[in-house]
């Protein structure tokens, strides 16, 4: 050993967003970038913004907690970009914050916006709401949308900002391993996501009698968290509890399971971005029937990835589900075209390679990577930060 110190690579991407273990889409999608080539070749690094504690005012002490470290991580890692990413309302309103301080220190930033109804969030918002999204997207060097849709909506609002589109990846590979379970004989009926109504998860209650008079074995099972009390009186209510099941929120092994072993996937929203378990079924060749609402329609294909029905319309759910548990011919079709598509253009390494391409503007020139010696002299890292 000569005593030197080993040179630690700089920060290339520092990709702000909620704690790897909170639940919810963004904290999916942050995970699975984590497994791309991107994440190695940009050298990246996750700043946490928020966790799910169940005590609201830990919450609230943790996210600000968060924030005061921010400032000095920036002041002293100095990454050559950061990237945030949000939703709407107060996940909007936290990362203000840290979009107005990377600016001040004049770092880039990249905005992901995960909701589609981001332009509504504007569109309906107070001045002040008004004014922050304008300041967001006059700062920021680049603003990225789930989809098409989106990014056009955006546009005629702020057309001089700059976009790209770049959907949510899913680990394909992973739900290769094991076969799923025939379609025939079949009949597990599967919601997964937050049980509230914009999630059109009381619509399915009110489709089950029709389908259960058509198919009494079937069997629905409700994967998610927020309103399961409500969920779960409603069930009773209607003396449905014996087919139906209200698991709370599901990840890891037992979500895999869930995908792999179930008929349907029903995702009824009447508003969206690019939900993760629309991907994560096609993944798993599980037929989905949802709603042509925010940016489904640009990664689902009607017919080929499972069927549309009108939002808040329980009647024609219901006959589109009696329809699906009756042809399983047609669900063996959906299933092996839905990992067809869903493997050329949404995986891990497709979706990584796009984020790659995006964040490699950023790159910082050879003169802008020296830095000091102890002794006062410049040197210029061998190693480019990404």
């Amino acid at each position: 050993m000569n005593g030197t110190k080993r040179e630690v690579p700089p920060v290339g991407v520092m990709v702000v967003g909620p704690d790897a273990r909170s639940q919810g889409g963004i904290a999916a999608v942050i995970a699975n970038y984590r497994r791309t080539s991107f994440w190695r070749e940009c050298n990246c690094e996750h700043f946490s913004t928020c966790a799910d504690w169940a005590w609201k005012w830990a919450r609230m002490l943790y996210s600000a907690w968060r924030g005061c470290v921010f400032v000095p991580t920036v002041v002293f890692k100095r990454p050559a970009v950061v990237s945030i990413h949000t939703a709407d309302r107060s996940s909007f309103y936290r990362k203000l914050f840290y979009i107005v301080v990377v600016r001040l220190f004049s770092i880039p930033v990249v905005v992901h916006v995960h909701p589609a109804s981001f332009v509504e969030f504007f569109v309906k918002g107070n001045r002040l709401t008004r004014f922050a999204i304008t300041t967001v997207a006059d700062i920021s060097n680049r603003i990225v949308f789930l989809s098409d849709i989106a990014a056009s909506q955006f546009r005629e609002l702020f057309p001089h900002t700059r976009m790209a589109v770049i959907p949510n990846p899913v680990d394909v590979d992973r739900y290769g391993v094991e076969p799923r379970a025939p379609m025939k004989d079949h009949y597990r009926i599967l919601f997964m996501g937050w049980i509230v109504r914009e999630k059109g998860v009381y619509d399915i209650v009110d489709a089950m009698p029709d389908v259960l008079a058509r198919f009494p074995q079937a069997e629905f099972l409700f994967a998610g968290n927020k309103e399961t009390e409500q969920l779960k009186n409603m069930i009773d209510e209607r003396q449905l509890s014996r087919h139906a099941k209200v698991l709370g929120w599901v990840e890891g092994r037992e979500k895999y399971e869930l995908l792999m072993s179930s008929r349907l996937l029903l995702l009824p929203s009447y508003s969206e971005g690019i939900p993760n378990v629309i991907l994560e079924a096609m993944a798993s060749g599980l037929p989905v029937v949802t709603t042509p609402v925010g940016g489904i329609p640009s990664v689902f294909v009607e017919g080929e990835t499972g069927y549309f029905v009108s939002p808040g319309n329980p009647r024609e759910l219901s006959a589109r589900i009696v329809q699906m548990l009756s042809d399983d011919e047609d669900c063996e079709k959906i299933s092996r075209s839905s990992r067809q598509r869903v493997k050329a253009l949404y995986d891990l390494e497709v979706i990584g390679r796009q984020l790659e391409h995006l964040y490699r503007e950023f790159q910082p020139q050879p003169s802008q990577m020296a830095y000091a010696r102890p002794n006062g002299d410049q040197h210029v890292r061998h190693r480019r930060p990404f």
